[in-house]
């Protein structure tokens, strides 16, 4: 009962749903593809499976109409970055952002197009915002694994290898920036991220 509560606690919420809605879209896709090709006797399956990954796609860009507000607020709040010390992530977070930012506008001109809401090339406005989808995750790989290496270093530096030879009393209280530093940047809220668009 407390397992089932906590799922519909979740699905309230819109980034609860559309996290529900992309894990059920890509083990549709993953199921569905592997029918496809593998089993010819089970290829309608498949084919179905894959059909309704494509509609929850769908359903995930119809929601993603709404995310432009959300993401302009923590674009502008977070600015420049002024209050990271590193430029690299600094650098990275700000292109990222705008990335994002510029990844919203170029999939509703895309989605408008396929339903003739709009008469523009919708092929030209999917592969622009892949584009921008595409440079947001290399952005935020490349952020993670600097923070990785970051970490690391200061982890290895022999003034922390001096205090690891302590179990209690003040040195612990050393290894608290480490830690704080990786939670500030681990319980940043931000809006949902992109998604690519998936034909079907």
């Amino acid at each position: 009962m407390a397992a089932l509560s906590g799922l519909a606690s979740a699905l309230e919420s819109y980034r609860g749903r559309d996290r529900l809605i992309r894990t059920l879209g890509y083990c549709c896709q993953l199921v569905g593809g592997v029918l496809v090709e593998q089993r010819a006797t089970r290829s309608e399956v498949g084919t179905r499976l894959l059909v309704l990954s494509s509609q929850l796609s769908h359903c995930r860009t119809i929601l993603r109409l709404f995310d432009d507000l959300a993401m302009f607020v923590y674009t502008k709040q977070y600015g420049l970055g002024a209050e990271e010390e590193d430029v690299f992530v600094r650098c990275v977070s700000v292109l990222g952002n705008l990335a994002d930012q510029l990844y919203y506008p170029c999939e509703h001109v895309a989605w408008a197009a396929d339903a003739k809401i709009l008469h523009v090339d919708s092929a030209r406005w999917w592969t622009l915002s892949t584009t921008f989808w595409g440079l947001s995750l290399l952005l935020g790989i490349a952020r993670s694994l600097w923070m990785v290496l970051k970490l690391r270093r200061r982890l290895r530096s022999p003034q922390v290898a001096s205090l690891s030879t302590f179990t209690d009393g003040a040195p612990k209280a050393s290894w608290r920036p480490h830690r704080q530093e990786m939670q500030s940047h681990d319980s940043r809220v931000e809006p949902s991220r992109p998604d690519p668009h998936q034909g079907g």
